[in-house]
């Protein structure tokens, strides 16, 4: 592939990535009220009046991780949050029964997540620079 094919795959694959916290932020945006009392039932506290950091901070990481200035800051504080927010919410080794499995895939889905941040936090954009 040539380089702006390779370009144009690591931007998609950047969107993609991104569409995890962009449907995380507009999730609580638009249940603001149901998304702090699943952050509360988890033992969150003052969730209720820290939903609007939570929604700044995955829209506009989700944001940023499109710009090449920035993909690598944004990168990093995605890793950090979504390695938290797995271990925080998806327990599954406390789950017992037909819901340990779902719980189960939601923590992994987490972990491989985290793992594309740091990807992106030490690679940034993907760009090389030819000789």
């Amino acid at each position: 592939m040539n380089k702006l094919n390779n370009k144009t795959i690591l931007f998609s694959a950047r969107c993609l990535m991104a569409s995890l916290a962009t449907v995380g932020g507009l999730e609580k945006v638009v249940d603001y009220d149901g998304a702090s009392a699943y952050a509360a039932m988890h033992g969150i506290p003052l969730a209720h009046t820290l939903m609007p950091g939570a929604i700044i901070l995955e829209l506009g990481c989700a944001a940023l991780l499109l710009t090449p200035r920035y993909c690598r800051i944004a990168a990093t504080i995605l890793a950090v949050w979504t390695f938290v927010l797995g271990i925080l919410f998806h327990q599954f080794w406390l789950v017992a029964g037909p819901g340990r499995q779902q719980m189960m895939d939601s923590f992994f889905h987490h972990f491989v997540m985290t793992g594309g941040f740091i990807y992106v936090s030490v690679f940034g954009i993907g760009e090389t620079k030819t000789a």
